[in-house]
């Protein structure tokens, strides 16, 4: 398989910016399975024009968009959860922390994924970065930082 092959297989078509924020009910999602998630810190800073297409999210129109990404948040403390969806399954396959608290310092502080065998191969730590990573690029278009010591 070809690399951009293989690269429009996981990730889909570039997104663009939805004109409303997307909620987790525009579209019928499945939570993580309890037993089959990984979760690890993960500091990464964040420019405040990111932030603004990250709580929008992607909501899919086409089978060429494989991904279904919403935000709740931030509560009062400024904590933002970034949630990701394949669009054909509905299978929650990540999820990051945001801290929104400070402006000017705003970062993702953790990611979880799904590690099922059956719906991701069982994706492991470094996998689960990288893929967000490329996510978030292709799809939200915000290129995340590389992550800093704590």
């Amino acid at each position: 398989m070809s690399a951009d092959l293989a690269h429009w297989s996981l990730y889909g078509q570039p997104g663009t910016q939805p004109a409303r924020r997307v909620t987790a009910t525009d579209w019928q999602v499945e939570p993580f399975l309890p037993s089959q998630i990984g979760s690890a810190p993960w500091n990464v800073p964040l420019f405040p024009d990111q932030i603004k297409p990250l709580i929008a999210g992607f909501c899919p129109e086409a089978m060429e968009d494989k991904w279904f990404i919403y935000s709740e948040g931030p509560d009062a403390e400024g904590k933002l959860q970034l949630h990701f969806h394949r669009s054909w399954t509905g299978h929650k396959i990540f999820l990051l922390d945001i801290d929104l608290k400070r402006e000017g310092s705003e970062h993702v502080v953790g990611i979880t994924w799904n590690c099922s065998i059956e719906q991701t191969g069982g994706t492991d730590e470094v996998d689960a970065k990288e893929i967000v990573g490329e996510v978030c690029r292709w799809v939200l278009g915000v290129k995340l930082q590389e992550s800093v010591a704590a």
